[in-house]
């Protein structure tokens, strides 16, 4: 198994880029480390968001992504579901652009990227960003390890983003970030949430807590819903908005 991915992380680095079921992204040498060439090669990169976030997707669905990585989950989306519009958050500023370009590449279309952080009011107009070398370690904060540069960047409120685009499938990759966002009042419109739990940042009793909130929203846990730690969360019925 390893000389194979040995074999495909060859073939990547010869053609420019990885392809991860069918999804083209190019290893542009500032954004994919080492690390991440390597968890490409495997070929299945962010596979139980992707897989869970199709499983909810119905025709015509905006879905609001919070948390867009290097945009293999808005692409699979676009490729696989017959979802409308679909609307990325990514935090990292220097993502913006790769994701943009893979959505180019891709043919993606009907997408829309903004740079800056999810938050539920009251807010600030900024936050403070540290970006790490393997983009999935960069984060809010600062004491998780060592980073090559702070940013600040845009605050962007939730409630604003569920009013303005008015989404049924809420898709959250945020490095714990969950934790705060379902403490919102309401989630109106959604239907499912398909989130990765990070127990590492805030441990099961947050995890109690997450789902304590999601339930208070109308929201209980898919029991097929599940791979790792991507969990999908379903309103009930007699709780849609």
């Amino acid at each position: 198994m390893k000389l194979k991915r040995y074999a495909q992380l060859h073939i990547n680095r010869w053609r420019g880029e990885a392809r991860v079921d069918g999804i083209r992204l190019p290893l542009a040498p500032n954004i994919i480390s080492a690390h991440m060439e390597w968890t490409l090669a495997k070929g299945r990169y962010e596979w139980g968001e992707a897989r869970m976030g199709a499983r909810m997707v119905r025709p015509g669905d905006t879905v609001l992504e919070l948390g867009s990585g290097l945009g293999f989950v808005s692409s699979y989306l676009r490729r696989n579901t017959t979802a409308g519009k679909i609307v990325c958050i990514e935090a990292n500023p220097d993502l913006v652009p790769y994701i943009e370009a893979v959505h180019a590449l891709n043919s993606i279309g009907n997408a829309l990227v903004l740079n800056g952080v999810a938050q539920i009011a009251p807010r600030i107009a900024h936050m403070p960003f540290y970006c790490r070398r393997d983009f999935w370690e960069s984060s809010l904060d600062a004491a998780t390890g060592e980073y090559e540069r702070m940013c600040d960047v845009p605050c962007l409120e939730l409630d604003t983003l569920l009013k303005v685009h008015r989404p049924e499938v809420l898709i959250m990759d945020i490095e714990g970030g969950e934790l705060s966002l379902l403490e919102i009042e309401h989630l109106p419109h959604v239907r499912a949430i398909v989130l990765e739990v990070h127990t590492n940042a805030y441990g099961q009793e947050g995890l109690r807590r997450l789902l304590t909130s999601a339930e208070r929203l109308g929201f209980r846990l898919d029991p097929q819903g599940s791979m790792r730690e991507v969990h999908t969360l379903v309103r009930q019925p007699s709780n849609l908005a």
